[in-house]
């Protein structure tokens, strides 16, 4: 789901009102709600994806004013700064999307600073308890949590550019949680999808290896600042927003104790309410996964057997595979000896594999520090569509191996394979322990293998 990867609502996701709908003449529904003096049609459309639902965090219910007096459904504060002065400032609000198509975040109010970087922002409509996002002059976001019961109030310097941080929130204990979590976490955001760009424009294999180590050490690091920060706000609304930061396999535990945690005060949202869909999927496809086909005997005392596209299975010893590289040296299978390796057999024009490239990248990510290596196995016949496609998919390790004979290639045809993708995974002693892993699948086993 998340993810990654995908835009995040600390960012540039754009928002879509609740307002009252009006029936077309051609029998189409469409939002008609005010900005200021201005009024906006919008189409309903833009279904979200799991991964961008797991950042959305679509809330329910309301409460009580906290500490701050004046009417509800009101934000007003104050932007310090020559950035903050005679600027545009959004509200803005997520709605789902539909017929498969992606959500949104439309502003549903408006309004300017005056020359001391005051605002405020007085929806038409009340605002049901929600994440919304703050923009200034269209690039800089911030989250607030409120809804129509709410008076925040805000003060914050606003950057040159990017996340607005450390803002001081006083009206809803949440809303200044939120602020507190995202200020932390979406400067790492920012620093490692730069530094993806930079791997991309690497010009060595050295240059890209040091990126990616950089990049799997901020993750890390926001990933132990979610969790964290989940720990210390435990039943906090708040405690929604480190998700979009947590892949869901690895930290299964923490996302149902999360759901748990708020399930009685935000069970009826929608982003609740389709996480834990989600959770119940991924559950029983790792279930599926861990299940292994067996042939019937007298005795029970069968061997596993070997699943189409797979000469060989669980408990086989993988065969050695000796393959040259894009610069013609000889890699082996077998002085990856001590790791868990995954043996991934691809190609450049292989539609599935391409897709299905981005979870091993992730893969790799977060478990090679542990003992986590890939040997690709290309079935490409010409070495530039071959290297290419390393480069464009960002396959960062370096086993990648190819003899440039397609489907005759020599490790696939000592394998059984024939179809790709094919994955065969195998222990530290060379010992096979699952194959065709796909997805989160792969993840599953790794957190048995690598904890």
């Amino acid at each position: 789901m998340i993810g990654s990867k995908t835009k995040l609502i600390g960012t540039n996701m754009r928002s879509i009102n609740d307002a009252p709908l009006k029936i077309r003449r051609d029998g189409k529904i469409q939002d008609i709600y005010t900005m200021k003096n201005r009024v906006i049609f919008q189409l309903h459309s833009f279904l979200p994806g799991i991964g961008s639902l797991l950042l959305l965090l679509v809330l329910a219910g309301g409460c009580q004013m906290e500490g701050t007096t004046g009417p509800g459904n009101i934000i007003e504060g104050t932007f310090s700064g020559a950035n903050g002065m005679n600027v545009e400032v959004e509200l803005k609000k997520w709605m789902q999307g539909q017929e498969g198509k992606r959500g949104q975040f439309i502003a549903i109010d408006a309004t300017h600073t005056d020359s001391n970087g005051h605002f405020k922002l007085e929806p038409q409509r009340p605002l049901p308890m929600d994440f919304y996002q703050i923009m200034v002059e269209k690039t800089k976001p911030m989250v607030v949590i409120m809804d129509s019961t709410k008076h925040l109030f805000i003060q914050a310097t606003i950057p040159n550019a990017g996340y607005i941080a450390d803002a001081d929130i006083s009206g809803f204990k949440a809303a200044q949680e939120a602020s507190e979590y995202y200020s932390v976490a979406m400067p790492l955001q920012d620093r490692m999808s730069m530094m993806r760009v930079s791997m991309q424009q690497a010009q060595n294999v050295g240059q890209k290896q040091n990126l990616s180590n950089q990049s799997i050490e901020l993750q890390s690091e926001i990933s132990t600042w979610a969790k964290k920060f989940i720990e210390e706000h435990a039943g906090s609304p708040a405690c929604l927003g480190p998700l979009e930061h947590l892949d869901i396999r690895p930290n299964l535990a923490t996302f149902k104790e999360v759901l748990k945690s708020t399930s009685a005060a935000l069970g009826g949202g929608a982003y609740h309410q389709v996480l834990s869909s989600v959770i119940q999927g991924e559950e029983a496809k790792m279930q599926a996964a861990t299940n292994v086909r067996t042939i019937p005997t007298g005795n029970g005392a069968n061997k596993p057997r070997p699943k189409k596209n797979s000469r060989y299975t669980v408990g086989d010893e993988a065969p050695e595979i000796v393959m040259n590289d894009p610069t013609g040296k000889p890699r082996k299978l077998s002085d990856l000896r001590g790791k868990v390796v995954l043996i991934d057999f691809w190609a450049s024009w292989c539609g599935p594999c391409r897709r299905e490239n981005p979870a091993v990248v992730r893969a790799y990510q977060q478990y090679q520090s542990k003992g986590f290596e890939i040997f690709s196995v290309s079935l490409d016949k010409e070495i530039g569509r071959w290297t290419n496609a390393i480069a464009q998919d960002q396959l960062e390790w370096p086993n990648h191996v190819c003899d440039l004979k397609g489907w005759s290639n020599a490790a696939a045809r000592a394998y059984g394979v024939n179809s790709i993708p094919h994955t065969v995974l195998i222990d530290q002693e060379g010992t096979i322990v699952a194959t065709h892993l796909r997805g989160g699948a792969l993840v599953s086993q790794l957190q048995q293998l690598l904890p």
